[in-house]
């Protein structure tokens, strides 16, 4: 869609970088109004013994553009001849007086800029500007003789007219002919102010020596007090050397806020407009934009400078960073360079949530991060300052407001692409996500396809292994919003992928973080479940699932806690389904367990093994395969460092007793392994199972390590 105040070029003036507008299309502050005034001034005013008007304003305000727009207005009149003056093409009085007259003559002779109605009276007048800068500038024929005479050849018939008169009655001469003019010629003149000192005396000396020629209006555009400051050297009044060379001026006007902010959004419209805005997004915008953004701004050009990285900004950053944030930092880079410096140099004072408990504190940590938000705040404006806390950084609100965020509100940042987590902000900082952090795209792909069973599970085979556990601890966050009518295939599909996370790191009884992040969401689904309608989808949900191991983490999920509030589902069919389990554990083939996972676990907490039994706990145990999963399954490494030093040691183990219980006794679990050992003979078999057979020697020589 385009804004109307937009034009149809989605490119509009607001992103032409640090350039004035050139036309009343662009002009969004509605100042055409004001350059109207201005031209009706310059076209009316008594110029018989000439005139200066100026456009003043501090840098940034848009003197330039009302100037642009001015010069449109009077380009249109036939009796008006403009002539553009660059005085940044000149260094020195002499070669400024030259250059200025050269540059009024071609100007006036121009066929492209001329006026027809004063064709005539601008060439005579022409000749005599040319002749007179000739005059003026005498040391330019003179500079050695061999160029004496060549400069002769070429020019000594406008040489000998320009110095057979006296500059006096050149000046008379030009005054009689531009009084007879039928119009008036504009001079214009702009970034006056960003000349030198001596630079910005020699424009003035030189328009007020040639302001008083008749029906000649100079419009001059600067920053009175860069000018004023230059005209007061050696002695001189700035100020009163100007007023009695500037006989009209207009103050270019402030911005009106309304008018500012509206251009803001316009902009920021545009920079916005492929970028996806959230729920969470829309809510916290208007706070974001009315409390940090839109104070930090008070030009145009300030504007456009933010607009113009900030298109860059959303293109590299949008899909990792929520909107408003990303529109909040960029505003402080741009405009408060100082405080983003501060932001990027103390991410965990700003992201770091603290205890709200006194005696778990660390009191030097909170008054450095304190330090740290004085410092940031003191950067920024006071309402933006405690805005960009209580909006963008509500971590550090516990030292401005002594408000205290927990682990939900880390989850709910994260989730919602905040940099208020830390994690989002260093992404907006470098631009890269660390190691095994998933991109945003692959969590909202499987939030969009829980709606679907099929493309639920698609879209989780899609994510790599390494992102899918930052995706799943992301997608915890989303379960809430699950249609409860989509439970049981979700759930399903979350214990589904138990198997793709590594037993390597975890030991035996260690669930780990990793099949973790799984199984919390699962939990959590369950947890939504009506308790009358409990016991049914759980049901579903342990029949659907294959893997005696993900049926062992389902039952433990849902089934008897430490605290009662925990089970979702009865004791009765707890019980029921728990039985199920041991004797299918029972009577399993090998084939059914020998890539299961974590399968010493799953048996020893499903039956009730007895290690002086002499009776296999499973059938399958004493097959090869079997044996060597349940090896696999019981190796877990001790890692350990010595105080002071990085160096990690590690050392494998085996869960001994829980083997030997599975075997009835060790003597039966040395021989199924020697009759593993037979049967692998010279094949190669996996590192693990290597570690495994080897740990395992060490142990039937009587071998325990130090702390078992």
């Amino acid at each position: 869609m385009t804004d109307p105040l937009l034009g149809n070029n989605d490119q509009s003036a607001l992103f032409t970088g640090d350039d004035p507008i050139l036309s009343s299309g662009d002009d969004l502050l509605n100042r055409s109004r004001l350059a109207i005034a201005i031209a009706d001034e310059v076209r009316e005013m008594n110029a018989q013994r000439g005139a200066v008007v100026a456009i003043t304003g501090k840098w940034g305000t848009g003197k330039t553009s009302l100037l642009n727009l001015t010069a449109n207005i009077l380009r249109e009149q036939d009796s008006i001849q403009v002539i553009d003056f660059n005085p940044w093409f000149f260094s020195g009085t002499d070669q400024l007086m030259r250059f200025f007259f050269d540059e009024m003559t071609r100007q006036l002779r121009s066929e492209r800029s001329g006026k027809k109605r004063l064709k005539d009276a601008t060439a005579s007048i022409a000749e005599k500007f040319s002749r007179y800068s000739t005059s003026l500038s005498p040391v330019k024929f003179i500079p050695g003789v061999g160029q004496i005479f060549d400069a002769a050849q070429k020019t000594a018939e406008g040489v000998s007219q320009a110095l057979a008169t006296s500059v006096h009655d050149q000046r008379i001469e030009i005054s009689e002919a531009l009084s007879s003019l039928d119009g008036r010629i504009v001079v214009l003149i702009d970034d006056i102010d960003r000349l030198t000192r001596q630079e910005i005396r020699d424009l003035f000396r030189l328009v007020r020596l040639n302001g008083s020629f008749p029906n000649v209006v100079y419009l001059l555009c600067f920053d009175r007090q860069v000018v004023e400051n230059a005209l007061g050297e050696e002695g001189l009044n700035g100020a009163a050397y100007l007023e009695k060379i500037v006989k009209t001026s207009v103050e270019v006007p402030p911005a009106a806020d309304e008018a500012l902010a509206s251009v803001l959004r316009i902009g920021m419209l545009t920079a916005l407009t492929n970028a996806t805005i959230t729920a969470p997004d829309e809510n916290r915008f208007p706070d974001v934009f009315w409390q940090v953004v839109r104070p930090l701004f008070s030009t145009v050009r300030d504007v456009k400078r933010f607009l113009s990285s900030l298109t860059l900004t959303v293109r590299s950053a949008a899909g990792e960073v929520a909107i408003p944030d990303l529109v909040a930092l960029e505003a402080v880079r741009v405009m408060k360079p100082a405080a983003h410096d501060l932001i990027s140099q103390n991410v965990r004072a700003l992201t770091a949530i603290h205890s709200w408990q006194s005696e778990t504190r660390n009191q030097a940590i909170l008054a450095a991060d304190a330090e740290v938000v004085t410092a940031l705040q003191a950067e920024l404006p006071d309402d933006v300052g405690r805005a960009i806390i209580r909006f963008v950084f509500p971590a550090a609100q516990v030292h401005t407001e002594n408000m205290w965020h927990g682990n939900d509100s880390l989850q709910e940042w994260r989730r919602d692409r905040r940099v208020a987590h830390a994690t989002v902000l260093k992404y907006y900082l470098h631009r890269e996500l660390p190691s095994g952090a998933a991109p945003s795209s692959q969590v909202d792909s499987i939030v969009y396809a829980t709606g679907d069973e099929q493309e639920f599970r698609n879209a989780l085979s899609a994510i790599p292994d390494l992102h899918l556990e930052d995706a799943l601890d992301r997608f915890l966050s989303h379960v809430e919003t699950i249609d409860i009518s989509r439970i049981p295939p979700i759930v399903v599909a979350l214990l589904d992928l138990l198997p793709r996370f590594s037993e390597e790191s975890s030991g035996m009884f260690d669930l780990g973080r990793r099949e973790y992040t799984a199984l919390r969401p699962a939990k959590k689904l369950m947890q939504r479940v009506e308790p009358e309608n409990a016991d049914l989808v759980a049901r579903v949900v342990y029949q659907a699932t294959k893997s005696p191991y993900a049926r062992l983490r389902f039952l433990s999920l849902v089934g008897k806690q430490q605290h009662s509030e925990g089970q979702v589902i009865t004791p009765e069919l707890e019980a029921e389904l728990r039985a199920d389990l041991q004797e299918y554990l029972k009577s399993a083939p090998a084939d059914a367990l020998q890539t299961e996972r974590e399968l010493l676990l799953t048996v020893v907490q499903a039956i009730d093994c007895d290690a002086e039994s002499g009776e296999l706990a499973i059938a399958s145990a004493d097959s090869p395969n079997v044996t060597a999963r349940l090896l696999e399954t019981a190796l877990s490494p001790s890692k350990r460092n010595t105080l002071g030093s990085v160096v990690v040691n590690s050392e494998d183990r085996l869960a001994w007793e829980p083997l030997i219980s599975v075997y009835g006794g060790e003597s039966r679990l040395s021989s199924a392994v020697d009759q593993l050992k037979e049967s692998i003979g010279n094949q190669e078999v996996s590192v693990r199972l290597q570690r495994a057979l080897a740990t395992f020697d060490l142990y039937a020589t009587g071998w325990r390590p130090s702390d078992f």
